[in-house]
């Protein structure tokens, strides 16, 4: 059973940009970097090795975000949508979204529309979002948190004791 986010990956055009970005603009420490040779790939109808750069993100308690340059087969960006099948976003949690966004406008990255905050569900009550993009197109969600989102244990134990307490006065 998979119990938490051990990576993600990005695939990028430019190592160097996209680390400007995620290290210097949203403050993300980098692990380790280099260029390495990658399986064997599958490339206009014939199989070639394939080489790349690569940089790992730390994202805190184990998870890192994988930025990979492909130097060898190189192909044309995908242009992909949120909302679409296949695509998506990354979600980073940050501490001030405020300052966070300061930064981000100083450098011209312009989000897609104003932080907005969520007044439900409840493990999202609170919570203040903004989508921006990387630099090669790559949605990404900025979110500024009250509290950690329950884990399921204690959503389950919480909703087993209101079951249980169903009809009884509450002390006040």
């Amino acid at each position: 059973m998979a119990r938490i986010l051990d990576h993600v990956s990005v695939t990028v055009a430019d190592l160097g940009r996209s680390l400007r970005f995620y290290q210097r603009l949203l403050k993300i420490p980098v692990l380790g970097s280099g260029e390495d040779e990658g399986p064997p790939v599958s490339h206009g109808g014939r199989v070639i090795s394939s080489r790349f750069r690569y940089a790992d993100l730390s994202l805190g308690e184990g998870q890192i975000l994988e930025l990979l340059q492909y130097l060898k087969p190189r192909r044309r960006p995908v242009r992909s949508t949120p909302y679409a099948p296949g695509g998506g976003h990354i979600g980073l949690r940050v501490a001030n979204l405020g300052a966070t966004m300061r930064r981000l406008r100083k450098a011209r990255v312009v989000p897609r529309f104003d932080p907005v905050q969520f007044d439900s569900p409840p493990w999202w009550a609170g919570t203040r979002v903004v989508y921006v993009s990387d630099p090669d197109g790559t949605t990404v969600e900025l979110v500024e948190r009250r509290t950690p989102p329950p884990s399921p244990v204690l959503r389950r134990r919480a909703s087993a004791n209101k079951r249980r307490n169903l009809g009884r006065p509450t002390a006040r």
